[in-house]
């Protein structure tokens, strides 16, 4: 299924809604969420950002720090 609109919301402490609306559907279907559920719903999410995220570190393969510094395991001569 995919969904026109989908977001969260929590009407009180430790309460958890995942409210969405179908495409092609006028109505809004609300689904009360556990604590758990909603912690790997956000897990996911967050992992997901990240992994697919335009604006990443890139990955550097020396012993070199961000500032030019030599990090630890690796020498510099003068």
């Amino acid at each position: 299924m995919i969904a026109k609109l989908a977001y969260l919301t929590s009407p009180s402490a430790g309460r958890y809604v995942f409210n969405f609306q179908p495409f092609g559907s006028d109505d809004l279907i609300s689904i009360e969420v556990g604590p758990d559920h909603m912690r790997n719903m956000l897990d996911d999410g967050i992992t997901h950002w990240l992994r697919n995220s335009l604006h990443r570190v890139p990955i550097t393969t020396n012993q070199e720090s961000a500032d030019g510094s030599a990090g630890a395991g690796s020498q510099r001569t003068a």
